[in-house]
């Protein structure tokens, strides 16, 4: 099914496979007040001098509202097994404002992500203290890069507010702008071939079977202890040690990502008390270029919707930094047949879904340990610095894990590398996820041979 129109100014689609799955994993925890997989970042931004009064965080309200025209599926609810938009009158987007947009000038950041909980609808806070914007989503609705379209889009609003300039939309058109689901974007056939039942079941049998048992990091507690805090570590490097990084990788030819993904997989075989089992893993993959053209041009097409895959990668055991680092290169530029895994993207989410239950249900396995990677490559070309009257001064992402599974993201913004973990802290310390960090440095600096240690910024 796509957006359908069931009675006036009410518009239903199905919760896809891929955005099933996800809304599943992210109510799981709900009785504990708690929700998985959420997607947040903070910007620190500037506005240079105004040609117009209004205070910032007005500026702020009003191209919130505006973006919601471009991206109206940030207005979407779910009930049931369906997604329900409702047409946007004056006083419907005048609560969707009061539902979503907030000014909080006596907490942080850090303080503020680990209560955003459950929510039906993103949120959108801005901190005037520090001068940050937090944006906050379920990631059945959003993944990591969509985040970065998003902001990108609402920083340009709020310079046009800035620069004096008026915002004007058709409201009764904004139902045009609904995003499709994965399977809907791509044009995944609705009838299953036998090829792609097959494909399915090959997937299936290598992320349920193939993959299993995978080393994992030691965590605290055992399969009964409830989740704590979600909580964010990272390690940002120089901007004279990221181009060190770089220039090495290129001429070794894998990708950052890849040597990341290998220093990683070295770090937890040491921390690891399995001594027998490879580390397999899930990486997030952009599918966003494989994706139909979309009928209308809208500022940022695709930005709001799930359109990432995970691609389960296995690193060996008993091979070596340079082996790991070459075959994870290889496998994320596409020996994995990506447009035949897009044509059966419904028969693989409905499989994968089902296992999902069937081992939650069973409760045979142990909890995973294993460090989940998520990558968004270099940020600045979906989320740029400078908006012409505001400017971004820095930027970090991350997401709510509830589970034993650390996720470890990679990116590059203003041409600095971060390399960022978040983690529950019912599970591992502080102290843990800095000596997975620390160990991923040093293994970098060695796998690369490096002369120099990779600088962290102060």
């Amino acid at each position: 099914m796509v957006w359908k129109e069931s009675e006036v100014g009410t518009w239903l689609d199905d919760l896809d496979g891929a955005e099933r799955v996800f809304y599943n994993m992210s109510q799981a925890f709900a009785p504990f007040g708690k929700e998985h997989g959420s997607v947040y970042s903070v910007c620190k931004i500037r506005a240079l001098p105004s040609t117009t009064a209004i205070p910032l965080e007005t500026l702020i309200r009003d191209a919130w509202e505006a973006l919601r025209f471009d991206f109206p599926a940030l207005s979407v609810v779910v009930e049931g097994s369906k997604k329900k938009y409702v047409a946007a009158t004056a006083e419907r987007r005048a609560d969707w404002i009061e539902e979503t947009f907030s000014i909080i000038t006596s907490l942080s950041a850090n303080e503020i992500i680990p209560t955003l909980h459950l929510k039906r609808l993103p949120r959108l806070i801005f901190l005037p203290q520090s001068s940050e914007i937090i944006f906050h989503c379920s990631h059945w609705r959003i993944d990591a890069l969509g985040t970065c379209m998003i902001l990108n889009r609402l920083l340009d609003l709020v310079s046009e507010g800035v620069s004096g300039c008026c915002y004007s939309q058709d409201w009764a058109l904004e139902y045009l702008n609904l995003s499709p689901s994965l399977e809907d974007a791509f044009g995944s056939p609705q009838t299953c071939s036998p090829a792609m039942e097959a494909m399915a079941e090959t997937i299936r049998r290598r992320n349920f079977e193939t993959s299993y048992p995978s080393t994992g990091l030691p965590f605290k507690g055992d399969r009964t202890t409830p989740p704590a805090v979600s909580r964010p570590r990272e390690m940002k490097l120089t901007l004279d040690a990221t181009k060190v990084l770089i220039a090495a990788c290129k001429t070794r030819a894998v990708s950052v990502t890849a040597a990341i993904h290998a220093a990683c997989a070295d770090m937890v075989f040491q921390q690891s008390n399995q001594n027998e089992h490879d580390y397999t893993t899930v990486v997030s993959a952009n599918m966003r270029n494989h994706l139909v053209k979309p009928q209308r041009k809208t500022k940022a097409a695709y930005a709001c919707g799930t359109y990432v895959t995970g691609i389960t990668h296995i690193v060996r055991r008993g091979d070596d930094f340079a082996t790991r680092s070459s075959q994870l290169t290889n496998a994320y530029r596409g020996d994995w047949q990506a447009s035949e895994y897009m044509n059966a993207l419904r028969p693989i989410y409905k499989v994968h879904g089902d296992a999902l239950l069937a081992v939650a249900k069973s409760g045979i396995r142990p909890p995973a340990s294993n460090v989940t990677v998520s990558s968004l490559g270099v940020v600045d070309k979906y989320l740029r610095s400078d908006h012409r009257s505001v400017l971004v001064e820095s930027f970090r992402l991350g997401s709510a894990i509830m589970t034993r599974q650390p996720t470890l993201y990679i990116w590059t913004f203003q041409g600095r590398l971060t390399i960022s973990v978040d983690y529950n802290e019912a599970y591992y310390s502080a102290g843990t996820i800095e000596t997975l960090l620390s160990g991923i440095k040093g293994c970098l600096e060695g796998g690369l041979g490096l002369a120099t240690g990779l600088m962290e910024e102060a």
